[in-house]
């Protein structure tokens, strides 16, 4: 299973998926802060992002497709471009989580994406509330 956890900067993407991570037992965390700095990509424009995204999109199912392992991935990246989920989507039917994170802080601003699609994810959680909370949301959402 790939759950794609995506928003805005800020919103709390890589802290909740850290602890997804830990309670699915899995050490596979894309990052997209992390990623980036792996692939050395530093443009924030659209090129940029769309470069990276699919990157990760190839990287997930890779991982979820060695059949001895399959395990679980989390994806933690801004991923604003509704095509590029679909496309993740398209290589990995059924297996896809979408878990949009919204936040009215203003975290990271520099950083927001302008021309962002909020598209149809399985689950919308609106982050603004403590840490804790957020993951009990979280896990809600998720049946866990």
């Amino acid at each position: 299973m790939i759950y794609v956890l995506y928003g805005q900067p800020g919103s709390g993407k890589t802290t909740l998926g850290k602890l997804l991570a830990e309670r699915l037992e899995t050490p596979f965390i894309i990052d997209g802060d992390e990623f980036r700095n792996m692939l050395s990509n530093t443009g924030y424009g659209r090129e940029g992002r769309e470069q990276n995204i699919r990157s990760a999109n190839a990287v997930a199912t890779y991982l979820t497709q060695i059949d001895w392992l399959c395990p679980p991935v989390i994806m933690s990246l801004v991923n604003p471009y509704q095509e590029l989920r679909a496309e993740l989507r398209s290589h990995n039917t059924g297996r896809v989580i979408e878990v949009m994170l919204s936040s009215s802080r203003d975290l990271r601003k520099e950083y927001h994406v302008e021309d962002f699609e909020k598209g149809n994810p399985e689950c919308v959680l609106k982050t603004d509330g403590k840490v804790e909370d957020n993951w009990e949301q979280l896990k809600a959402l998720l049946e866990m």
